[in-house]
């Protein structure tokens, strides 16, 4: 996290001083752990528990308090903390947060368990012992190995502070502190709407890699993180839609291998409906690779295996009852360009009211563009910049506006144009451009932070009566940056309660 506009006071502060000193305090014995803080008697964890940044974490996550609190500042170390200081932090408070990092980087498991074991003159020990081929394993050119009086008396302490400024930062400008209800305060309210969603997607498995930076030519880099868990857009936005409280069914195409059934029970366990998923046998789940970088931009890599695994226009025919009967229908390019035209066809070919439909052209068709006759059955178009580039005339400079307009021309009722985390709408309706600025978020826009704006764009939309507006496009946009601002926390997927309290801290 960068420290730019901080004036020195803030550093210096009381409130970091005294948290500080409960670091150093909990360094002791077996370090930083929710057990310890559970057994704590003696006042020295209330400093820790006490953040309203921790309050929020717990409430997001389902964590009580001490677990929420070591999650915290897991995250804060592995994010905030850079070189030296995020491997001495790591060892003194035995956090275990590079140890997967460090058998990657092939270092002994005995060494390993001595950097964190249960004495702190162990972890000390083996720290300074191990000093420089622990920093090489981590791709970290190290300064001269402190001396043991010096590691305890000046390094240590001032790694602990350096943590308790960047505990406070979060404390201060992480979204939704300012509203966080703690354990006493009222349930959520989260109870399912009567809006019925039917996302038609993709359903694959996300390789993801996080990186501080990308390897050059012909060079290598180490990771300091990896997870391997069931994503694309459909699905994404499918359980997006569910955290709402939406009844939401994902429409896909899955195989039966491995990776297919924990895609199932992933949806499962995220209330989503998967009756209308066709099982392929025989087929390989597809794989998107994905390198994310600290502050949640990435970049990734698509095998759909198309060959085995994609959704048909049949497919969607055959439940064409529960399409006409939904009230928003979400769309992704990551089915093939034909059953995305005749899935808008059958609905707009309905003669009864029909869903509000939701196109996202995340990973444009290369081999030619939608129709214009489609075009004219979407809704809303939720898109990048650069992913309008298809529909620019040829010859011409690409001008995002431009297109934008001639988009609107063809027959899009509302183009949604996310800029910088928040919302440029182009839209019939209103007649001019709306700007959405996007609520303050620590993070850059992460991978599932567009999935939770069309969800929170459905949800808004659904209600009786509701028409396109400011405060509809306002209301997805902060659920776009409660997204971000989770990032890479487990269900960064927001509830509408966390959505509420970053509009309601906002306008306090």
């Amino acid at each position: 996290m960068s420290d730019n506009g901080d004036n020195g006071g803030e550093r210096h502060s009381e409130h970091v001083r005294v948290l500080a000193n409960a670091l150093e305090k909990l360094r002791t014995h077996g370090g930083l752990t929710a057990d310890r803080l559970r057994a704590d008697r003696t006042g020295v964890s209330e400093p820790l528990l006490e953040l309203a940044v921790t309050r929020r974490y717990a409430d997001v996550h389902e964590l009580d308090l001490p677990e929420a609190a070591v999650a915290l500042v897991h995250d804060c170390v592995r994010e905030d903390l850079a070189e030296s200081a995020q491997l001495v932090a790591d060892a003194v408070l035995a956090l275990r947060v590079l140890e997967d990092a460090l058998s990657v980087a092939g270092i002994d498991a005995h060494l390993t368990r001595a950097l964190y074991s249960l004495a702190l003159g162990r972890r000390r020990e083996t720290l300074l012992d191990h000093w420089h081929p622990l920093h090489a394993a981590l791709s970290v050119r190290p300064l001269a190995a402190p001396s043991d009086r010096y590691l305890r008396g000046t390094t240590e302490l001032a790694v602990l502070r350096e943590l308790a400024y960047q505990l406070t930062r979060r404390n201060t400008y992480s979204v939704g502190v300012k509203n966080v209800v703690g354990a006493s305060g009222p349930a959520p309210s989260d109870e399912p709407s009567p809006g019925r969603v039917v996302v038609i997607g993709g359903a694959v498995m996300d390789a993801t890699f996080r990186t501080k930076h990308m390897p050059a030519p012909e060079t290598s880099t180490e990771a300091f993180g990896f997870s391997l868990s069931p994503g694309g857009k459909g699905l994404t936005q499918a359980v997006a839609a569910a955290r709402l409280g939406l009844r939401t069914s994902l429409l896909a195409a899955v195989a039966t291998d491995h990776f297919g059934d924990e895609i199932i029970e992933y949806l499962e366990a995220e209330h989503v409906d998967t009756s209308l998923i066709r099982r392929v046998p025989n087929a390989t789940t597809p794989f998107t690779g994905i390198f994310e970088h600290q502050l949640g931009d990435s970049i990734a890599v698509n095998w759909r295996n198309e060959k085995q695994i994609h959704l048909e226009s049949s497919d969607v025919l055959e439940h064409r009852d529960t399409l006409l009967a939904c009230d928003a229908l979400l769309v992704t390019f990551e089915v093939p360009r034909d059953t995305v035209e005749d899935s808008l066809a059958l609905v707009h070919d309905s003669t009864g009211e029909r869903p509000v439909v939701i196109v996202t052209p995340g990973q444009p068709y290369s081999d030619d563009h939608v129709s214009a006759d489609t075009l004219a059955q979407i809704d809303y178009l939720v898109a990048h910049a650069w992913e309008l580039e298809p529909f620019a005339r040829q010859n011409a400079p690409f001008d995002p506006d431009a297109v934008a307009r001639t988009l609107l021309a063809h027959g899009v009722r509302t183009l949604c144009l996310l800029v910088r985390g928040g919302c440029n709408a182009y839209s019939r309706q209103i007649g001019d451009v709306l700007q959405v600025a996007a609520p303050p978020a620590i993070y850059k826009e992460s991978s599932v932070a567009r999935d939770a704006f069309c969800a929170a764009l459905a949800a808004q939309l659904i209600v009786p009566n509701q028409k396109f507006s400011e405060d509809v496009a306002r209301w997805a946009a902060a659920a776009m940056s409660c997204a971000a601002s989770d990032f890479p926390r487990r269900n960064s997927l927001p509830t509408r309660r966390r959505i509420d309290d970053l509009l309601e801290g906002i306008q306090q």
